[in-house]
């Protein structure tokens, strides 16, 4: 009980730091943020932004309890979404392309209902399927 209790504190406080990296105007301070979100909530920057969506999801996995985990990878989509709006293309579309997976397996299995993932999902589906290159000529 108290470990469940200890690990909704630690939820509450990401989506506050995050929301606060994400207040820096100066692009180079709000990345800085941005990694050590990374790096405090899920370790290596590197790694995650490096690895496929199945060995981010293995690395979680392995290194965090089961009861954890679909919270974790719901913490590496909202760094990748988060992520995406400042980073220039086709970085930032990588990254929701990366997020994408992860919101959707974290809604179909974390048992827990949020209108701002479904949000996230949708507006990530818009924007990969307004790309160019995924445009039918008519």
């Amino acid at each position: 009980m108290y470990q469940q209790d200890y690990f909704i504190r630690v939820i509450l406080e990401f989506f506050k730091a995050l929301s606060r990296a994400l207040t820096h105007q100066d692009m180079d301070k709000r990345s800085e943020a941005i990694h050590d979100l990374y790096r405090q909530y899920l370790g290596s920057y590197e790694f995650y932004q490096n690895a496929t969506t199945e060995e981010a999801i293995e690395q979680i996995t392995t290194l965090y309890p089961e009861e954890q985990q679909y919270q974790r990878m719901e913490m590496l989509a909202e760094l990748y979404y988060a992520e995406a709006e400042y980073r220039p293309q086709p970085i930032g579309e990588t990254l929701l392309e990366r997020a994408l997976p992860l919101f959707e397996l974290v809604d179909r299995h974390s048992g827990i209902y949020s209108l701002g993932r479904l949000e996230k999902i949708q507006s990530i589906h818009r924007r990969i399927h307004s790309r160019p290159d995924n445009q039918k000529e008519k």
